[in-house]
């Protein structure tokens, strides 16, 4: 049976013990008999769903304490003389879960268990589904390794700790909800909520309500009272995203909640204190805005206190093999096919894409490109055909693509004689995995520059700038 359905009874009383073993047999629960507290401690580790202990056995309320101490999680139901029930009161401030005096009633003990189970349950579960958040958005399980996203990483560790408000800068697709995620569950406010606001998103005359809720008959239609976005983060984070699309009536009242920490509802006149923190993002330039008149400068500085900067996509390409790892191992679920790789030139068509969507977009075409491959590798006719473009040619320094004079067409048809091993080990650069393939496709071609370059399909002068650029490394 599962381990939340094994119970445990103590109790010196060898006949009620017996009778309260066979009554909860009887349900359906694997249960384990005690006569003595010392046995019950050392077999803790099996982690019962619920221990029924007898307090009037030699210290009994001692085992209880200790019991609490080694798992507080397990419920304890405490059976006592029916002449004793100061025990019984003292057990409770003690932490037990309930009491029940003997002779116990088969009903109440049935009910009390399965009370109990499932409390146990609940505990198990959210404490498991706590552990998960934590490890999905603690920082060092944000994917990357460029200088960049690790100058991100050392600022989310410095600042988790501190209720400093925080202001996340970066493009669209970067990842700024996923750090702000990292900044909650690494902070001493991780047991509240998370809970997020699109600025941008909320109508003007629906904002007010949305953030600080509304009394019953505030105005029509508002037949029942509803807490705001404010009162439901109390005790975790608010994370405003998008807070430069903020309308100016809004900034006024979100300046003048930021004073105190403090807020009415719409159609009250009672103040609510709310304890939380406060982390702000958006893709615009907030300084700007704030010279253009359309933010204002003390809700400005009220907000980017301590501001984080997530680079675009662009400007750490090394860290886009690895990305593709990440959304391989991701999504394998959900594919039924078994696709561990990208081939080598397709690689070089993603690295060298522009990803104006950044992260999100790249994420999208490997799911598009896994969906649309038939073997176990994502091929370069398997991205989206503004992703092929970039397997040859050149981008200038507008980053406006410009094609090389070779017929591409012909060159997206070739299919490759060589397909690399897994090109995303542990740790392993774009430079690595790249020299890896080119080696490997000359080996396989006998050192024929020609067949090579014709495995891997790419033109001849590729080739030899790229073998002439890692036999110089060497």
């Amino acid at each position: 049976m599962p381990t939340r359905d094994l119970l445990f009874v103590v109790d010196t009383d060898i006949p009620h013990r017996d009778m309260m073993a066979g009554w909860l047999e009887e349900q359906g629960y694997q249960v384990k008999v005690f006569d003595n507290g010392e046995l019950c401690l050392n077999t803790l580790d099996e982690n019962p769903g619920a221990i029924c202990l007898d307090i009037n056995m030699s210290a009994g309320l001692d085992i209880l304490k200790r019991l609490k101490l080694a798992n507080r999680d397990i419920p304890i139901l405490v059976v006592t003389k029916n002449d004793a029930v100061d025990s019984a009161v003292e057990a409770m401030k003690i932490g037990a879960f309930d009491y029940m005096t003997k002779p116990v009633d088969k009903i109440r003990l049935k009910t009390n268990v399965d009370r109990a189970i499932e409390m146990h349950t609940m505990v198990t579960k959210i404490q498991r589904l706590q552990g998960e958040l934590k490890k999905t958005y603690s920082y060092k399980n944000i994917v990357g390794q460029s200088d960049a996203m690790k100058q991100v990483f050392a600022q989310v560790d410095e600042v988790s700790g501190i209720n400093i408000n925080v202001f996340i800068h970066g493009e669209s697709g970067t990842g700024k909800e996923l750090v702000a995620k990292a900044l909650h569950f690494n902070s001493a406010y991780k047991t509240g909520d998370f809970v997020a606001i699109n600025c941008g998103a909320i109508p003007e005359e629906l904002q007010e309500n949305e953030f600080f809720g509304h009394e019953k008959g505030a105005y029509t239609g508002a037949d029942d009272s509803r807490m705001g976005k404010l009162e439901v983060a109390n005790g975790g984070t608010l994370f405003l995203d998008e807070v430069g699309e903020m309308p100016p009536k809004m900034q006024v009242k979100l300046l003048r909640f930021l004073q105190d920490k403090s807020f009415e509802k719409v159609g009250g006149n009672k103040k609510i204190h709310v304890d939380l923190r406060i982390i702000s993002a958006t893709n615009r330039n907030l300084e700007e805005a704030v010279s253009q008149g359309k933010f204002r400068e003390d809700l400005y500085y009220r907000l980017v206190v301590y501001p984080v900067f997530i680079p675009p996509l662009r400007e750490r390409r090394e860290d886009i093999p690895i990305l593709i790892n990440h959304f391989l191992k991701k999504y394998k679920l959900d594919i039924t096919k078994k696709i561990t790789t990208v081939s080598s030139y397709a690689l070089e068509a993603l690295v060298r894409y522009v990803w104006p969507g950044n992260v999100r977009q790249l994420e999208n075409e490997i799911y598009r490109a896994m969906v649309s491959t038939r073997t176990d590798t994502v091929q370069i006719e398997n991205l989206s055909l503004e992703v092929q473009k970039f397997r040859e040619g050149h981008v200038g320094e507008d980053n406006r693509f410009i094609p090389s004079q070779k017929n591409q067409e012909s060159v997206l048809s070739v299919t490759p004689i060589f397909q690399p091993p897994p090109v995303f080990p542990s740790g392993s650069t774009f430079n690595e995995i790249e020299k890896q393939a080119f080696l490997e496709a000359l080996n396989r071609a006998n050192g024929k520059i020609p067949q090579a370059a014709k495995a891997l399909g790419i033109s001849r002068a590729t080739f030899y700038r790229k073998i002439k650029k890692y036999r110089s490394v060497n």
